[in-house]
């Protein structure tokens, strides 16, 4: 009878005892992420508008939770490896995806045989958004859109064009300008497409005199063109940019069907838990209107552009339907 008591007198303790010390664990392991090195994943090349922008996101998420945030550009494939390796990466939050819009609605609008959908991943924030610039040789004279149709009309032959392969952000503009000049009945097929793996290989190019042509973001022009390597001949939107504010939009010059503007933001993979999407979207909303990180963001050429994980989506999904409409 004295054993019975003593049993049921330590149960009587060891049971609050372990409902105790499970509900700790289970605020541990609420608490635990992230508790190691973060690695967002760029597929593109460094000094391209999508590793420009992901490194001022990735400080906000260091700044804020004392982890490191490494940002790391895998270019190459069209964005294709990168994007791949990004989203096929464990579900745990530690690989994330700088998802911009070569890697979201551009290939699921016009790509072929793209081995993921923009619906299989988890979108997590939308950081900034930048228009996108319309480059050419610091040696040309062309002075406007309208010049650059009349040399492709002339001698399409003769047009040396750099893109990132036709499902790039910067490869946006590009689509919808020659979308724009077939209507005007230019023949483009004869010009010269020339691929780079990312948008700073492609200004690279620009400012070598290796292409006639190219479009580029806001976010990685500038060094060059304020070098007098490259001249622009066009901005686009349909008002022009703070940055370049003597710049003509494509909207202003009668082209109102180029208007393309560029977004960065961090997506994961699919089934990514939902309370660490709160924590990196909490995270980045509560810094993006900061006066440090909207200065980091102009210092690129970008604007803070955020929204959270559903309004990204849908922002992404909206625009892949708007491109389909442009092929």
């Amino acid at each position: 009878m004295k054993r019975k008591y003593v049993w049921v007198v330590s149960l009587a303790i060891i049971v609050p005892m372990l409902a105790v010390f499970l509900g700790v664990q289970g605020v541990m392991a609420q608490a635990k992420y992230p508790t190691k090195p973060i690695t967002v994943i760029v597929p593109w090349s460094v000094g391209g508008s999508t590793e420009r922008v992901a490194r001022v996101g990735a400080k906000m998420l260091s700044d804020k939770w004392g982890v490191s945030v490494n940002v790391t550009a895998k270019p190459g494939g069209k964005g294709i490896p990168g994007t791949m390796e990004a989203l096929s990466a464990k579900a745990d939050g530690y690989t994330l995806l700088a998802d911009a819009d070569g890697s979201n609605a551009i290939p699921a609008a016009w790509g072929k045989d793209v081995p993921f959908k923009i619906e299989d991943r988890t979108y997590i924030a939308k950081i900034a958004e930048f228009p996108w610039v319309f480059a050419i040789r610091s040696d040309l004279n062309w002075k406007s859109l309208d010049d650059v149709a009349a040399a492709i009309k002339a001698s399409p032959e003769g047009i040396k064009w750099g893109w990132l392969g036709g499902t790039a952000g910067a490869d946006g503009p590009v689509g919808q300008f020659r979308a724009a000049l077939k209507q005007k009945g230019i023949d483009v097929s004869k010009v010269k497409m020339v691929t780079y793996p990312g948008g700073s290989d492609l200004v690279t190019a620009l400012a070598g005199g290796h292409v006639d042509i190219g479009s580029a973001s806001t976010t990685s022009v500038g060094p060059m063109f304020s070098a007098g390597k490259i001249k622009f001949v066009a901005v686009t939107g349909n008002s022009r940019y703070s940055g370049y504010p003597d710049l003509k939009s494509t909207g202003e010059q009668g082209w109102k069907t180029v208007t393309f503007q560029g977004h960065v933001g961090f997506a994961g993979p699919k089934g990514l838990p939902a309370d660490i999407v709160k924590a990196i979207e909490e995270a980045i909303g509560g810094s993006i209107n900061s006066a440090e990180v909207k200065n980091e963001l102009a210092k690129i050429g970008a604007v803070p552009a955020f929204a959270g994980s559903q309004d990204f989506r849908k922002y992404v999904l909206d625009l892949a339907n708007e491109l389909k409409g442009m092929k």
